[in-house]
């Protein structure tokens, strides 16, 4: 029996009965080599774009190989090199990541063993890096869809132990990268640090936490209103190894702060970073605990651009290895995956009540165990009606080919009708956009414009006095200074609109 087979049989079990919508998913070919590929990630620009990353060793070399998503032919471009060299340093947990900005433009980023050095001042061996003489980050940019790639050049010149490093495409196009920082350690101090800084720019690095664990990914996501979050696996003296999370805006960083009080005292690296997603200033995160000697995949939500989180979700039903991603629907429903004991990668919905759906194995551990961490993009959102979500997965199988990637199907507006029992999924133009409320300053019918003052909008808009595009139909209802409204806001061409206005009535004084 097939595992499509099986899990006919658990998700139809009586016969007759009226078949509930379900996800399904498909196995993608890929441009990746059979043999000699690994470390595949996935990065979505935001024109939904999706890429694929991966390397290629053979013999002494190795190359940076991606490939372009068409998701109208649901099929992958031919693979084409970012780079290719030798001394590359090649892992199961650390490998190449890639941000792109929707215009062509894209960053990738790779990893380069050290040369063989002499032990630091004053010490006799290499105590203090736990890769010994370590490795550095490497860097590429393309301006033109990836045709043509920049000669690689060093993350940071100020360094040269640069681990785990994580990207993002900020909304002025300026790259933001965030790493794991061995420099310290290399002059003998006992934690490793976390640095950040944009790329492209003259300044020093920026430190922005003293003490992180030693090898777990961090990962960055990008808002609208230009701010980014970057969440990462802390570090204290008593050796708790929780999860932090810190805001980016414009060039400073917010204080460090823990995402969840797991207290998870561990006196070791457990290699199981974080992941977010976010859709404007809403954002999901999943991470891997063992606090209290119960290992467990967590899940949160924030809807204020990581200013507060959700008490966190536990998704897994088995004993979890980890290794976690996620993705997050315009309609707030979350999607997490996670890897098992046994090496099966499950993937959870939550609904955007922030209760879940049954797990859904994506793979069977008899046939192949997933090796590595898988990643996802979200390569189409849900905008109302019956148009379904679709995501793809990318992950390193231990049995040929070695890089597979899914096509994932979510009928979302199915799915949301049959969780309230009602035809009640959201239309398309109440998932555009983002939700305002507002104050009418004044209204310049001539210019298709209204001035407003509103609060801010976390992630995608400060609060302030502001002129937006508004259609015709609008203006009459707009034209008396003072009126209170609700509505939603999107970029267009470069300009905010103002749409889907609801006056608020005013109460009588």
């Amino acid at each position: 029996m097939t595992l499509r087979s099986v899990l006919a049989l658990l998700l139809f079990p009586l016969a007759g009965a009226a078949a509930e919508p379900a996800i399904t998913f498909e196995e993608l070919p890929n441009p990746a080599a059979a043999s000699g590929a690994s470390g595949s990630s996935l990065a979505v620009d935001p024109a939904g774009n999706a890429w694929l990353t991966w390397l290629e060793t053979e013999g002494r070399a190795t190359a940076l190989r991606f490939s372009r998503f068409d998701p109208a032919q649901r099929r992958w471009t031919p693979a084409a090199t970012v780079a290719r060299g030798e001394g590359w340093f090649v892992n199961w947990a650390d490998f190449p990541a890639l941000t792109a900005d929707g215009h062509g433009r894209a960053t990738a980023v790779w990893f380069v063993n050290n040369p063989e050095t002499p032990p630091p001042p004053g010490t006799t061996s290499h105590a203090g890096d736990h890769h010994g003489p370590g490795y550095r980050a490497f860097i590429s940019a393309t301006a033109d869809h990836g045709k043509t790639w920049d000669h690689p050049v060093p993350l940071t010149r100020e360094s040269q132990s640069v681990e785990f490093v994580s990207l993002a495409t900020l909304a002025d196009g300026r790259v933001l990268a965030a790493w794991l920082d061995g420099r310290a350690r290399h002059r003998g101090g006992k934690f490793q640090q976390l640095f950040a800084r944009v790329l492209g720019t003259s300044g020093p690095d920026t430190l922005v936490d003293p003490a992180v664990c030693d090898c777990c990914q961090t990962t960055l996501t990008a808002f609208p209103d230009g701010t980014a979050l970057l969440a990462y696996r802390g570090r204290t003296e008593d050796e708790v190894r929780d999860i932090r999370v810190t805001r980016f805006r414009g060039d400073t960083w917010d204080p460090p702060r823990p995402l969840s009080q797991d207290d998870w005292r561990l006196n070791a690296c457990p290699v199981n970073g974080p992941q977010l997603a976010s859709d404007g200033g809403r954002v999901a995160a999943a991470w891997y605990t063992a606090a209290d000697n119960d290992p467990r995949v967590l899940v949160s939500f924030s809807p204020d651009a990581g200013g507060r989180f959700l008490l966190p979700l536990a998704v897994n039903d088995t004993k979890p290895a980890g290794r976690v991603a996620t993705a997050i629907l315009r309609d707030g429903a979350l999607l997490v995956t996670w890897v098992d004991l046994a090496g099966t990668l499950w993937l959870r919905r939550i609904t955007p009540d922030f209760t879940s759906t049954p797990p859904l194995p994506l793979t069977s551990a008899s046939a192949a165990r997933v090796k590595g961490f898988p990643r996802l993009a979200l390569v189409r959102d849900y905008l109302g009606g019956n148009e379904p979500a679709r995501l793809l997965v990318t992950y390193t199988s231990d049995a040929p080919p070695a890089v597979r990637t899914l096509l994932v199907t979510i009928p979302e507006g199915e799915l949301l009708t049959a969780e309230k029992n009602c035809d009640c999924a959201p239309t398309p133009e109440q998932l555009r956009g983002y939700p305002i409320r507002g104050t009418v300053l004044r209204a310049r019918p001539e210019a298709g414009r209204l001035e407003i003052r509103h609060g801010e909008v976390p992630g995608v808009i400060a609060a302030g006095d502001r002129e937006m595009r508004v259609a015709p139909e609008l203006q009459a209802g707009a034209s008396q200074p003072g009126r209170e409204f609700l509505g939603r806001i999107e970029r267009r061409d470069g300009a905010w609109w103002l749409f889907d206005v609801r006056f608020i009535v005013s109460r009588p004084r």
